[in-house]
C-alpha cells in the first residue's frame, strides 16, 4: 500500500511540474514575441478615402474595417462566406454610423474570382487610397487549387499577388495610396524551396504557412522598389492573436481556457492596431517596403532580407499569376 502511495504521490509531483513548466514557456513566448500590445496612435481621418480589406468579415480584418469606417472611409470588405460578409457589414455600420460599408465576393483560391474583384474595382468611378491584404489561412491540408497551386500558399500569397498587380493602375491614380500586408514572426520558421514556391510537394500544413508569411515579406520588398512615388507597401506582425479554435469544446472548458488564453494572447482589436497603424500614419505616404511589429519599425528575419532570393520570388510570383 505504501508503495502505492508512494507512487501517486511522485505522479502528481511529475505532473506538478509539467504543468509549471508549460505555465512558464507560455510565459516565456509571449513576452519574447509579444513584450507589449502597442496601440494605434494616430488620429488621421478617412473622409473621402476608399479602403479595400480581404478577409474583412472577422477578426483581424473586421476590426480593421470597423476602425477604418470610423474614421469616415467607405469600406469595402472582400470575402468568401457572404453571410458572414453581409453580418459584419451591418455590424460596422451600426457600430460606426457610417453607412458606407459594402462587401465584395472574393475567392482568393481562384485566380478568376481575383480577377472578376480586381475588374469590379476598376471600373468602379471610385478610387482606392488604401488596399489591406489581410485574409490569411492555415491549416489546410495539401491540395492544389484549379491553378495548380497549394492553397495555402495561393489564398495567402498568390491570390493577394494578383489583386494587387490587378489595382495597381488605380492605386497609382488614387495617389496617395498605400498597400498593407498581412504578415507573421512565423516567416522566421521557413523551410523554402524557391523552385517550388507553389508549394506542389506534400509538406505539413504549418511549412506551407510560414513559407507564405516568408513570401509576403519577400514580395514586399521587391514590390516597394517598384512603385512610383505616392504609392508605398509596408507589412507587419499582428502579434499573437487568439482564435476561434475553442467554440466547439464544451462551454466550461471554452469559458477556462478562453480566459487563459486572453492573458497571454490578442484579442483582434488588439490585433489589428499595427494594421491600422499603417493605414493611417502619415509617414506611410512615403516610407515603404519595410516590416512592422506593434507599430514599429522591425527587421525581418536574415532570409527575408535577402535581395537576390526577393527578386527570385517576385519574378517566380508574376510568372505563375500571369498564367
Amino acid at each position: 500500500m505504501s508503495m502505492f502511495i508512494f507512487s501517486i504521490v511522485y505522479m502528481l509531483h511529475v505532473l506538478f511540474y509539467i504543468i509549471v513548466t508549460l505555465f512558464l514557456f507560455i510565459i516565456g513566448f509571449r513576452l519574447y514575441f509579444q513584450p507589449v500590445k502597442e496601440v494605434c496612435r494616430c488620429k488621421t481621418k478617412l473622409n473621402g478615402k476608399v479602403a479595400l480589406v480581404t478577409g474583412g468579415n472577422s477578426g483581424i480584418g473586421l476590426e480593421t474595417a470597423r476602425e477604418l469606417a470610423s474614421r469616415g472611409a467607405k469600406v469595402i470588405i472582400a470575402s468568401r462566406d457572404v453571410a458572414r460578409s453581409a453580418a459584419a457589414v451591418s455590424d460596422i455600420i451600426s457600430t460606426t454610423a457610417n453607412p458606407h460599408v459594402h462587401h465584395k465576393h472574393l475567392d482568393l483560391s481562384k485566380f478568376k474570382s481575383v480577377r472578376q474583384l480586381a475588374e469590379d474595382i476598376n471600373k468602379s468611378a471610385d478610387p482606392l487610397h488604401i488596399l489591406v491584404n489581410n485574409a490569411g489561412v492555415s491549416s489546410l491540408e495539401n491540395r492544389l487549387t484549379e491553378d495548380g497551386i497549394d492553397r495555402i500558399m495561393q489564398i495567402n500569397h498568390f491570390g493577394h499577388a494578383l489583386l494587387t498587380h490587378l489595382l495597381l493602375d488605380k492605386l497609382k491614380e488614387s495617389a496617395p495610396s498605400r498597400i498593407v500586408v498581412v504578415s507573421s514572426f512565423l516567416h522566421y520558421l521557413t523551410k523554402l524551396d524557391v523552385n517550388d514556391i507553389a508549394a506542389k510537394k506534400k509538406s505539413h500544413y504549418m511549412v506551407r504557412y510560414n513559407n507564405s508569411k516568408l513570401l509576403n515579406i519577400l514580395w514586399v520588398r521587391a514590390l516597394a522598389k517598384r512603385l512610383p512615388k505616392g504609392v508605398t507597401v509596408n507589412c507587419l506582425h499582428p502579434g499573437v492573436v487568439s482564435t476561434n479554435m475553442f467554440q466547439k469544446v464544451p462551454p466550461w472548458l471554452g469559458y477556462i481556457v478562453g480566459n487563459f488564453v486572453a492573458i497571454f494572447f490578442k484579442v483582434p482589436k488588439e490585433g489589428a492596431q499595427t494594421v491600422i497603424h499603417l493605414c493611417l500614419s502619415p509617414e506611410f505616404e512615403k516610407q515603404s517596403g519595410a516590416y512592422y511589429v506593434e507599430c514599429q519599425l522591425r527587421k525581418p528575419s536574415k532570409v527575408a532580407q535577402d535581395e537576390d532570393l526577393s527578386e527570385a520570388v517576385w519574378q517566380k510570383t508574376i510568372e505563375l499569376i500571369k498564367q
